[in-house]
């Protein structure tokens, strides 16, 4: 009777301990590789300067090479509007991630927001990657994971959406 816990709760403790600590683990790494892949997107699109078919064949390498999810369900799960952006990926890339288009984000004076041309003088991009669970008990499910860019200089309107994949 010197035994105020017995052993087989005090295994079960433990077990369910060990579980709790890989399960924040694996969401720790899940949220980083999510985050990576938005910064590698928004590092392509502020190197090709816009999102157009350089920046798609990167981004589309950039995820085969670290093995990004595939589109599951094939279907495009991606808002057409989001936070005052447009979608602009293309229809036919087989991984989960969205891309938005926003004109210029700096305010509502018309003289400090548009050139000469009347064009905006910055735009930017946002994008949302998914972490992607499929547990055996839970079932599959996916937590979008929000980035927004810096602002993009609009040297020309070649950055527009006619030179878009």
């Amino acid at each position: 009777m010197r035994e105020g816990i017995g052993s087989v709760f005090l295994y079960n403790i433990i077990i369910i301990f060990v579980i709790i600590a890989f399960g924040l683990l694996s969401a720790t790494i899940s949220y980083y590789k999510a985050f990576k892949v938005n910064e590698r997107i928004l590092y392509s699109l502020d190197k090709f300067e816009g999102y157009n078919r350089f920046s798609e064949e990167e981004i589309e390498n950039f995820l085969a090479s670290i093995g990004y999810t595939y589109n599951p369900d094939g279907q495009n799960a991606c808002p057409e509007e989001k936070d005052g952006g447009t979608l602009i990926r293309a229809k036919d890339t087989k991984y989960l991630y969205c891309v938005y288009y926003h004109s210029d984000d700096r305010g509502n004076n018309e003289k400090d927001r548009l050139n000469g041309d009347r064009e905006p003088i910055y735009y930017n991009y946002s994008l949302t990657s998914y972490i992607y669970a499929d547990l055996p008990i839970v079932g599959a499910f996916k937590l979008p994971v929000y980035t927004k860019g810096e602002r993009i200089y609009n040297f020309s309107d070649s950055q527009e959406q006619g030179d878009r994949v």
